[in-house]
Parts: C-alpha cells; sequence; structure tokens
C-alpha cells in the first residue's frame, strides 16, 4: 500500500512525538528549591499530609519532629503537622502551623473533640481544601477516619468531623482506615474519596476503596473496593486524577510478600464508569526493597506523569505516559546525591501539582551535603 504525503508528515509526527516522550529531560532544566527547613527538626511525608493548588497557589502539608539520629525515621518527640504555602508557583515558600488543625501533644493521637458534620461543605468553594486522616502513620492514630475542611486555602480548618459512618460500614466494620488525602470534586455537593482499610491482622491485608458523598459530606457511602482482597501484598496510598467525565485513574503503592523477587511495585488502575469498577492498568516501577508512593498528574499536552521517590537508589525520578497509563516512558531523574547522616535513603513521598504555564512542582522531603537533616524540598520543571 502507498502512504500519501500527509498520511507519511501524519506518522512521521505521531513518531517523533512518541519519541520525545521517553527522552528524559536534561538535568539543568529542574529548579531545586526549599520548601520547609528549621534547625535540628526532622520534616518529612508530604503524601501522607496532602497537597492542594489553586492556579500558582500551593499547599503542602508535612511532618515535623525534633531531629534525631536513630534507627528507621531521625526523629524523636512529638510530631506535629504543619504547612508550607507558595503564592508564586512553588518558587518561594512560607511554614506555618495553624490553630484548631490536627492534635500535636503525642506521638499517638486520637483527634479531640470530633464530631459529625452539620452543615453540608461546599465543595466548590474558590478556597475549598479537605485533609483527611486516620490510622498507620506519622503523627496519626484514629483507625475511625476522620476529616477537617478549609474554606480559606489552609489558612484555618473547621473540625474534626467523622468519616460519616464508614467505620461502621459492613465492608469496614472490622477494618483499621489508613488512608491519606485523595479525593476528586465532582460539583459542589459531590465528591469521591479514595482510602485504604486494613482488614487482616497487623497490615498483611491492605486494600484500597471508593467512597462517595452526594451531600456535601453528611454522610458517606460505600462505592467499590478497587483492589482485590489478598495476602500476597499490601495496596496503600493511592493518588488518583480524573481524565474525563467517566474516566478515572488511580496509582498506587503496592508492597509485595518479601518473598517475592520484586518486593514493590507502583501500579496503575483505571476506571471508565464513574468509579462503580476498577481494573489493572499498567505496572509503572518496580522497586527491588524500599518502596515509595507515587505522585499523579496530567499535562498540558495530555501526557500523564508520575512521580516517586526511589530509596534503593536514593532518587527522585519520574516517567511520562502518551497513552493513558497503558505504558510508560524511560525513567528520568527529577533529584539525585540524597545524603543524609544515617545509612539510608528517607526521602521522597512526593507530591505533585502543575502550574498555571504547564510547569510541574514536585515536593518531597530530602537530605543533601548542605542540609544533611531532612526537609520538604520542590523541584520546578517543564514536562
Amino acid at each position: 500500500m502507498k502512504l500519501t504525503n500527509t498520511a507519511l508528515l501524519l506518522a512521521f509526527t505521531a513518531i517523533v512525538f512518541l519519541s520525545s516522550c521517553s527522552i528524559p529531560p536534561p538535568s539543568s532544566q529542574f529548579q531545586h528549591v526549599i520548601a520547609a527547613i528549621e534547625k535540628d527538626k526532622f520534616h518529612g511525608w508530604p503524601a501522607n499530609n496532602g497537597a492542594w493548588s489553586w492556579g500558582d497557589e500551593i499547599l503542602v502539608g508535612y511532618t515535623q519532629a525534633d531531629f534525631d539520629v536513630a534507627r528507621g525515621h531521625n526523629l524523636t518527640g512529638i510530631q506535629e503537622s504543619k504547612f508550607a504555602r507558595s503564592t508564586d508557583g512553588g518558587e518561594t515558600w512560607r511554614m506555618f502551623d495553624p490553630e484548631n488543625f490536627l492534635d500535636d501533644e503525642n506521638i499517638k493521637w486520637l483527634p479531640a473533640g470530633k464530631t459529625k458534620l452539620q452543615e453540608p461543605m461546599n465543595f466548590a468553594h474558590s478556597g475549598f481544601a479537605m485533609r483527611v486522616f486516620a490510622s498507620g502513620y506519622h503523627g496519626n492514630d484514629d483507625p475511625d477516619g476522620g476529616f477537617y475542611y478549609s474554606y480559606d486555602r489552609g489558612a484555618t480548618w473547621n473540625g474534626p468531623y467523622f468519616l460519616g459512618d464508614m467505620h461502621n460500614h459492613s465492608e469496614l466494620v472490622n477494618a483499621a482506615l489508613t488512608p491519606r488525602t485523595d479525593y476528586i470534586v465532582m460539583n459542589k455537593s459531590e465528591c469521591f474519596v479514595f482510602i485504604t482499610a486494613n482488614l487482616g491482622e497487623g497490615e498483611k491485608t491492605s486494600r484500597i476503596a471508593c467512597i462517595t458523598t452526594k451531600d456535601g459530606g453528611l454522610t458517606f457511602e460505600f462505592v467499590t473496593w478497587i483492589t482485590p482482597e489478598t495476602t500476597k501484598y499490601r495496596a496503600i496510598m493511592p493518588n488518583t486524577i480524573q481524565l474525563s467525565e467517566d474516566t478515572f485513574l488511580l496509582t498506587f503503592r503496592k508492597i509485595n510478600d518479601p518473598k517475592t523477587p520484586i518486593e514493590s511495585t507502583i501500579e496503575a488502575y483505571i476506571s471508565t464508569d464513574r468509579c462503580q469498577s476498577w481494573k489493572f492498568l499498567s505496572t509503572i516501577k518496580e522497586i527491588k526493597e524500599n518502596s515509595n508512593p507515587p505522585a499523579i498528574v496530567q499535562t498540558d499536552d495530555g501526557r500523564l506523569c508520575c512521580a516517586y521517590g526511589d530509596r534503593d537508589s536514593g532518587k527522585i525520578c519520574g516517567t511520562y505516559s502518551s497513552d493513558v497509563g497503558k505504558t510508560w516512558s524511560e525513567e528520568f531523574v527529577i533529584r539525585e546525591s540524597y545524603q543524609s547522616l544515617d545509612e539510608w535513603a528517607d526521602m521522597g513521598y512526593v507530591r505533585l501539582v502543575k502550574r498555571t504555564d504547564g510547569k510541574l512542582v514536585a515536593m518531597y522531603y530530602w537530605a543533601s551535603p548542605d542540609h544533611p537533616q531532612q526537609y520538604i524540598a520542590a523541584t520546578i520543571w517543564k514536562p
């Protein structure tokens, strides 16, 4: 079959586009800045605490504690939940600790005064942000789960509130809820929330589920399990984006049985029926030992970008997909040369947002030769 000049041109353009997706950006393209740092303090886990953006205004949460070189994480004492804000697309940041936000009196805590929401939230409010909390990560210990919400972009928070009656739902009644903050607003009253629950003894059967509210958070409904129940791996820490009215893509941290050749992966699931059902889509990253949660965003040209920490190599990395998550490009390095005061790479837990000019901003915790005590970093680049 003989191709016309137009067909040849279209084919060549497609090949060039697909090839360009797999070419790693030059290292000089990445701009690294400090988002939160304080002398003799440990800062960590943006993925546990959440990130939000309103145009070029960005808010990222993190955990802060006294720095102390110790087995595991280099921290001691009270673990406080704080924020850093940028109003110029991640170029500069300001740290702050709002009142009435989580209980920071102990490493293990239950939110004081948790109540039932009485007035519906307005998810479409221009300053809306919601922070989901639960059990199983630093500074949190509430197996029933709950949330705070803000109308002023995280400056002040209302709460804490029960996560509806989810802890008593038949699918979750014997589970310990362990969700981080992962939600998608559909309209003024409706929102999907993606949660994790430990169903068995300890953390052997962690699963991801989708719940929803259609009345502004007054009540929540269980929609479906996303990942299967199994003891072969734990599915935790999802990060989800909406691609169309009915299509959603969820990436998550999968921790396999240590006896398997690949202990950890980052995987993608997809729903094409408005979160009612989900199926496996692709494996984004295989990690030999020390896993890390993913962050996902859609670029201005329609590609997907997934970013994550690779503790085995001590790098923050990323990859692109030009076919809605079915396949992924060659991995590129966002940041390398990690250096702390101990022998392992305690870093990563990336959150990822897009600026109005199309540049991406990755936020994560990091340590470097100049700052070997963990701090919150941000990296800006054009995808």
